[in-house]
């Protein structure tokens, strides 16, 4: 018994040692926490870009809480970042939603059925602070990077731990020269926690293509749903996809088609292309960012939620059945009387009563 109480003392010291700093991906950047079991649940995000500049609202929902914890997510320039109101995701979604419609399926016994890391710069710091601001509850700080491996040790100094595997998943965008904003809850934020649907971040940069950052979703440890509402030029065309996708909504938005307090009316200020699409990522398959390129036609499209109602007629079909037998019955014993009654007996001959007598009246004579 005292061996097997000092097995069991020995595995919980190690999974409580393992879970002291967990990190969990979502699409945009990298969710960490420091001993709680929060993770990301939900991502919803609006991309805006007219070409030069592109503006992404990303709101995370959070399963459990955590005191301590940080996301990061790199872009390709050094970006703006501001709080967003959480409420443009209930109009986009009040928006976007299918359309409902009822069908009757009329259905007979329906129970008979089945159914290498870069090097450093030459003379450059690894790490370059390009930013740090307090948005909130939020700290959060713009970074430029040439070495993955520095930065790692840059955010772990500065209270936003990341996974060791990071600096990995980082790497590709160093050697793009992309940047990284960092937030994090500030430590003078003592009941601030990360939990539920978090209060959303708007993060504008230059950029000459559309993107959607989604390296970092190669760590996540499930599969996740990512919903995107697009705002451009025309519509567009997600050039990969890293499991199931699909566009549940394509149409154009104008801003008088807002409501007077709407939410989204600082996004829209002119006519935009909505594109939405909702993917269920396979973090096996990540291996790159999304990329979005205009589609062919601006050809509009919404998904249509179709109820079904299904109409048991057997007993309307077994009645019509045994109405349709019993005409037959009765009309084959009509047939069968009219034709003992008058049937031919010969060439030209037909048979009829008279004065009591049956008669044949043939082509010459009359015989009895």
């Amino acid at each position: 018994m005292r061996v097997f109480l000092k097995i069991f003392l020995a595995a919980f010291l190690f999974l409580l040692a393992f879970s002291a700093s967990t990190a969990y991906a979502c699409g945009c950047g990298i969710y960490i926490t420091q001993g709680d079991d929060a993770r990301v649940a939900q991502e919803r995000s609006l991309l805006r870009w007219d070409g030069q500049r592109e503006l992404i609202v990303m709101s995370l929902g959070v399963l459990g809480e955590s005191p301590e914890a940080a996301i990061i997510v790199p872009v390709p320039s050094q970006a703006d970042v501001q709080l967003a109101d959480a409420k443009i995701f209930d109009e986009l979604q009040e928006m976007t939603k299918p359309l409902e419609r009822v069908k009757t399926e009329w259905v007979f016994f329906p129970m008979m059925g089945v159914g290498a890391l870069p090097p450093d710069g030459a003379g450059a710091p690894a790490v370059t602070v390009l930013s740090r601001q307090n948005l909130g509850p939020f700290d959060v700080a713009n970074l430029a990077a040439t070495d993955a491996r520095v930065l790692n040790a840059w955010l772990d100094e500065n209270g936003f731990q990341l996974d060791p595997r990071a600096a990995e998943i980082l790497a590709p965008n160093i050697e793009k020269n992309w940047t990284f904003v960092a937030i994090r809850v500030r430590p003078d934020q003592a009941d601030a926690r990360l939990t539920g649907d978090l209060a959303p971040l708007a993060i504008a940069f230059d950029t000459n293509e559309l993107i959607y950052p989604m390296r970092s979703s190669a760590l996540a440890d499930n599969q996740q749903t990512v919903a995107l509402y697009i705002l451009a030029d025309h519509r567009v065309e997600k050039n990969s996809s890293f499991g199931a996708s699909r566009v549940a909504y394509a149409d154009w938005i104008e801003p008088s088609s807002l409501a007077p307090a709407s939410t989204l009316a600082p996004y829209i200020e002119r006519k935009y292309f909505l594109t939405k699409y909702i993917d269920s990522v396979d973090p096996t398959q990540v291996d790159d960012d999304f990329t979005f390129t205009f589609a062919p036609q601006d050809t509009i499209f919404r998904e249509v939620n179709v109820k079904i109602i299904k109409q048991d007629v057997s007993g309307f079909v077994l009645l019509a059945c045994v109405g349709a037998m019993f005409l037959g019955a009765a009309a084959f014993v009509i047939f069968l009387v009219m034709f003992t009654r008058r049937r031919a007996v010969g060439d030209g001959a037909i048979v009829r009563w008279c004065d009591g007598a049956m008669v044949r009246w043939c082509d010459s004579a009359i015989v009895r």
